[in-house]
């Protein structure tokens, strides 16, 4: 299904794509090792493609990490952007601040002119074939199962669809081992279904490189990358962006690993159900969701 091209523009217009080679490329430091000599430095990647490492101190601000991108690169400090997880982190925290660790990946953006420029979405990420427009569905009662859980559909959004057919080992994950008889079953050993609230330039690093332990910076109910079966939940999550006058929410959907993942029902939380996943290959997003904030609406379905 073709939905409508305003949303992919307002999303070219924010993410930027790097690489597609990879799956996880940064965030993991080697094991203890007296024979291998641990990293100092996070990687810095450029909105043109360049690649670059620098050694730190993770008691140091980001600004002391700015100034030496300037020595290094001869970019003014004033015109810098570094993003971590989707979240532009600031001057005055601390590296460690943001949970990040040797090996870690930032992305930097440049300012001209007052604003960011080269954001686009690489067409080889996206599979338009599977894109769906959910803005006015009604189920009229059915209930949905994707790997024996229930599947709340994202009612009031649009998904844009990953590029994830044999991007891992196999496709049964997202597709099980045998054929859907209607579209509210499950099919064995497919996985369940969840949404990850995310900034919008996070989008763009989450469809590259899957989803990164060292880009979390809190956890609430012990460690792990956090998503939610409800995509209402995941949208107080969801960065806020504006695209020709209009307000947009981004919202990514997932399969999640059952066999390792932990419930925080809303009794816990007050605030919804919490999936807590302990490593990052147990997720796995397959669909960008995007909304005009003047259409949202919630449901209790």
């Amino acid at each position: 299904m073709n939905i409508v091209k305003e949303e992919i523009k307002a999303l070219s217009n924010w993410i930027k794509i790097i690489s597609i080679n990879s799956h996880l490329i940064g965030g993991k430091v080697p094991t203890d090792n007296t024979d291998i000599e641990l990293p100092s430095y996070v990687i810095i990647r450029s909105s043109w493609g360049k690649t670059i490492t620098i050694d730190v101190d993770l008691n140091e601000t980001v600004d002391h990490l700015k100034a030496k991108i300037q020595n290094r690169e001869s970019i003014p400090i004033d015109q810098q952007k570094l993003i971590l997880g989707g979240e532009v982190i600031e001057d005055e925290d601390t590296l460690s601040d943001y949970n990040i660790q040797f090996g870690c990946t930032l992305y930097l953006l440049i300012l001209s002119d007052g604003g960011i420029y080269g954001l686009f979405i690489h067409p080889d990420l996206l599979d338009r074939n599977y894109d769906c427009d959910f803005t006015d569905v009604n189920d009229n009662g059915l209930t949905f199962m994707r790997g024996n859980v229930v599947y709340k559909r994202p009612y009031g959004w649009k998904r844009i669809a990953l590029n994830v057919l044999n991007k891992y080992e196999d496709n049964t994950w997202l597709v099980g081992v045998s054929k859907r008889r209607r579209l509210t079953n499950s099919v064995q050993n497919e996985w369940p279904v969840s949404y990850h609230g995310t900034a919008k330039l996070n989008c763009r690093t989450i469809a590259e490189d899957g989803y990164l332990l060292c880009k979390s910076r809190r956890f609430l109910f012990g460690r792990g990358i956090y998503s939610t079966p409800d995509i209402n939940v995941a949208y107080r999550y969801a960065t806020k962006f504006t695209y020709e006058g209009s307000d947009y929410r981004v919202v990514l959907q997932n399969r999640v690993n059952p066999n390792y993942l932990k419930k925080i029902p809303n009794e816990i939380t007050e605030a919804g159900e919490y999936w807590i996943s302990p490593d990052e290959s147990d997720l796995r997003p397959y669909g960008i969701c995007i909304k005009k904030e003047d259409t949202f609406w919630t449901s209790d379905i």
